[in-house]
């Protein structure tokens, strides 16, 4: 046994003390005690069972508690398949060298299978009586159990043990979790707090050493909901005594010289003219691409970001955004088409859409009377489609503005009409920032940032899709009061978490306890828990639980709109490290600007879209990959011809400073051509790696020859020859080498195939660096994209199955209203990023039926992914990429 060894001496004495029958195979000892005791079984199975499928540990009693199951293994190894011994043996034609290869290529990709032989469970019980052990999943046992005495120190090492087993079970749950581990991270701090154990590790590694980057904050809290939820759990409660600090002032950005509209520089788009200058600006040109843009995330349930991967977690991105703000759109476009509206444009001072956004939409209406009266009708059929829901107006800036809410936040619309231009927004900062901006004459057109990139990017015949990202917006990140009120809202979530869960366990253990103060008397919540320097706190309702100043978890209210006076020292201590951040990263700040033009990339295929991409950032957004671009060279015209029959193709201009700058300037280039390579998540050494990469069916090139091969110690750059111009090197790469150019490859086959095609072509557009990618939906690489990716998606799944399997055995939920439970804990459904629907078995395992499709489905990214090329270039230390993609959209 792996866990505890020294209490494993004192259980097997006990148990020869136990009567009763015991079952042959097993081993089960049980010590009462309170307020728990504590029990172990281990049951061998009577043959080995393919895969480590999980056990379902329960009791029909209900007199079980906090299983923690271990399975007990042997590896089996699938026989080594080498290729026919070659039939002379002679040293000096590598035949040796060569045998010795497969023999250890074979070692090393040979199949191994884990069988399970049984488990080791321990477990926690109540009362003395005696009670049966349900086992489920691979094999089905019924253990009976007969709890006996002991000496309290006897159940003190039972304890400790079970606890060891308990804790590696949670803590494995909680690092491979895709979502927030609240279940295991509140179990582990509840018990270790109830039963006075060791504080547990895990909590402690959820802390970060650091702040994420604050570019990463504006759109993904995730970071910071661990460090919160870590926080509530080690029953650490903001400091609600004196001293408080003053909430520090943000950094001065420079003045913007008021700007008329007729002094606008030409070209510049008159909805800019209206946009607050410190929001991101996504501007879509007219409504017909705005719609567009609807309808691509409608193809990928519902939000864009679904194109690469479906989460576990589905937050209804846009569906929500049109609930938050109560703009139908696909009712003005089936009524009025492109007739009503003009210009539409996304403005914010975040992306947080999990949470609750501070954002808004500006259309610029063809005919006011009409778009306005239609608003106005909506608002009014909202109220009456929702009790909760209110109308009312308020003013602003001097101005009378509508607001249409909902106690939760789920619905936040503040409408401000300006002559043709409607602004629906959910934060009344931004709604008065839209007024006062427009007072002040200092929009997002008046910058001297956003006029350089619109002059640098002039319209096209047709309208793009603008995102701007200003510097002042980018700014805004870093502020006390934008990083303070994150951390606070990003508590009062996962303090929403952790009451429900210890309701639940509460309730499993046959606690009635509902509000915070009697679980914390009883043990079930940290004594710190709730308390809050801004005096907010938690509120039961109807529909679940509600901050008092923020609303409900997933509708927070916007950071903008709350308002922050004194802070902690602790909240001090944070936002100090943030500025130093800042100051140590400035190019972060520096603007972000994407150009997005779309055209029929085939007029033989309607469904086929190109999407014309121009990226414009500075290197430092690439954050530990910005080292790449400091290895181009300047911009050159020299291209590669590549093989017919590459896949895959990338040239780059080379200049680099490893090495102590000894690596001349050169052209690096290379090929992929279709294969199924060996899965590169199986291999984890170093060695391992290297045989995974000779399953690529590929070439790495250089001209003119930097020399790199010919440079390695004991002459292992030479090889060995095997053909004219070329040898085959230790390790099993070929190298082919001819008028300063060096090729590589692992397969000989390759290099003959590629290399009449191969040909270094002058007179290119400029470019550091292209990358083309073929449509790879029907070919052998495609597949391995897919099933890589798949992969991926399976190990979500895997989790989601995990997370209400474990909500059932652990707290006790029952199977009907798991997934109901899980949404309210998580604050988001559950769904199957396979496209599948989570259901429980029989036994009380909880599965997906994608596991039971027959036809393998697809990756998200290989159903509309049909090529690319990209090109890369740096001007005035500005990143630009241009790329175009062919995107295959749904069947019209």
């Amino acid at each position: 046994m792996r866990h505890c060894k020294l209490s494993f001496c004192v259980l097997t004495c006990l148990a020869i003390l136990l009567e009763g029958p015991v079952a042959l195979g097993q081993e089960v000892v049980a010590i009462h005690g309170e307020p728990f005791g504590v029990g172990f079984v281990r049951a061998q199975w009577p043959e080995p069972v393919e895969g480590l499928s999980r056990v379902r540990v329960s009791s029909p009693q209900g007199r079980l508690f906090y299983p923690a199951a271990e399975p007990l293994t042997v590896t089996v190894r699938d026989p080594m398949r080498l290729d026919p011994a070659p039939r002379e043996l002679k040293f000096g034609r590598g035949k040796i060298l060569e045998r010795l290869g497969q023999v250890v290529k074979a070692a090393v990709t040979a199949d191994e299978r884990q069988q399970v032989t049984g488990y080791e469970i321990w477990f926690l019980f109540q009362g003395d009586r005696p009670f049966d052990l349900q086992i489920s999943g691979p094999a089905v046992a019924t253990i009976p159990i007969v709890p006996v005495a002991a000496a309290a120190d006897d159940h003190q090492a039972a304890l400790q043990g079970w606890w060891q087993s308990y804790q590696a079970q949670a803590e494995s749950e909680i690092a491979g979790a895709p979502m927030l581990p609240v279940v295991d991270a509140y179990l582990l701090s509840y018990l270790a707090r109830r039963l006075d154990l060791p504080r547990p590790a895990a909590l402690s590694r959820m802390r970060l050493e650091k702040p994420p980057v604050a570019i990463e904050m504006m759109a993904d809290s995730s970071g910071l909901q661990r460090i919160a939820l870590a926080d509530v759990l080690r029953g650490e409660p903001h400091e609600v005594s004196e001293p408080f600090d003053t909430l520090p002032a943000a950094v001065e950005v420079a003045e913007i010289a008021p700007m008329d509209d007729d002094a606008v520089p030409e070209g510049i788009e008159p909805i800019a003219r209206m946009v607050p200058p410190e929001c991101f600006y996504l501007r879509f040109g007219s409504f017909a691409n705005f719609l567009w843009f609807q309808k691509l995330a409608q193809e990928h349930d519902g939000d864009v970001k679904n194109m690469v991967g479906r989460p576990i977690l589905d937050r209804r991105g846009s569906q929500r955004i049109e609930e938050l703000l109560n703009v139908r759109y696909t009712q003005l476009a089936d009524l009025f088409g492109d007739a009503l509206i003009g210009d539409v444009a996304l403005v914010g001072n975040d992306f947080l859409l999990d949470d609750g956004p501070s954002i808004g939409v500006l259309m610029q209406a063809k005919n006011a009377f009409l778009l306005s009266t239609f608003l106005g009708q909506d608002r009014q059929a909202t109220v009456a489609q929702f009790p909760d829901c209110t109308l009312e107006t308020k003013t602003i800036e001097g101005i009378e503005v509508s607001l249409l809410s909902t106690p939760d936040n789920r619905v936040r619309s503040f409408w401000v009409a300006n002559g043709d231009w409607m602004f629906l927004t959910s934060s009344e900062h931004l709604a008065a920032r839209f007024i006062a901006a427009r007072k002040a004459r200092t929009p997002l057109a008046a910058t001297a940032e956003f006029q350089h990139f619109r002059e640098k990017y002039p319209h096209g015949e047709k309208p793009a899709i603008t995102l701007f990202l200003p510097r002042r917006f980018l700014s805004t990140l870093y502020t006390p009061h934008f990083q303070i009120e994150l951390q606070r809202r990003c508590r009062a979530a996962a303090e929403m978490a952790v009451l429900v869960a210890a309701r639940a366990a509460a309730s499993n253990e046959g606690q009635s306890l509902v509000m915070a103060d009697d679980l914390i008397a009883a043990g079930y919540l940290p004594g710190g828990f709730g308390h809050r320097v801004d005096r907010s706190g938690l509120i039961l309702t109807d529909d679940g639980v509600l901050d008092s100043r923020r609303g409900g978890r997933q509708t927070l209210l916007p950071i903008d709109d709350v308002a922050i006076d004194k802070i902690t020292s602790a909240e001090r201590i944070w936002q100090d490290q943030i500025d130093r951040m800042r100051t140590a990263q400035p190019g972060l700040l520096e603007p972000v600007f994407i150009q997005i033009d779309r055209s029929a990339a085939d007029p033989q295929s309607p469904d086929r879209e190109r999407l014309t991409i121009a990226v414009d950032v500075v290197p430092a957004m690439l954050g530990k990959q910005a080292w790449i671009v400091d290895q181009l060279g300047p911009p050159t015209d020299i291209g590669v011809q590549f093989s017919k029959t590459d896949l895959i193709s990338f040239h780059a201009n080379i200049h680099s400073d490893k090495l102590n700058g000894s690596i001349p300037p050169h052209y690096l280039f290379g090929g992929l051509k279709d294969c199924y390579p060996a899965a590169l998540a199986k291999f984890e050494s170093p060695i391992d790696r290297i045989f995974a990469i000779s399953t690529l069916r590929g070439y790495l090139a250089a001209w003119p020859d930097p020399g790199l091969i010919d440079r390695l110690p004991l002459g292992l750059g030479r090889g060995s020859p095997v053909g004219p111009n070329m040898t085959r090197l230790v390790g099993g790469a070929y190298r082919y080498q001819s008028e300063r150019v060096s090729l590589l490859s692992f397969d000989r086959e390759v290099l003959v195939e590629s290399i009449p095609d191969l040909a270094v072509l002058d007179k290119q557009p400029t470019r550091r660096a292209h990358l083309k990618i073929e449509d790879l939906s029907q070919t052998q690489l495609g597949q391995w994209v897919s099933d890589t990716l798949l992969d991926a998606e399976r190990r979500k799944s895997q989790a989601g199955c995990d997370l209400l399997s474990r909500l059932t055995e652990q707290l006790g939920i029952d199977r009907e209203t798991t997934p109901l439970f899980a949404e309210e804990l998580l604050g988001a459904a559950l769904q199957c990023p396979l496209r599948g629907e989570f259901r429980c078995r029989g036994d009380g395992h909880w599965c997906s039926t994608a596991s039971e499709v027959e036809t393998p489905p697809t990756a998200a990214v290989m159903r509309w992914f049909r090529g690319l090329q990209a090109s890369v270039d740096v001007v005035d230390n500005r990143l630009l990429v241009d790329i175009e993609v062919d995107v295959q959209r749904a069947t019209r």
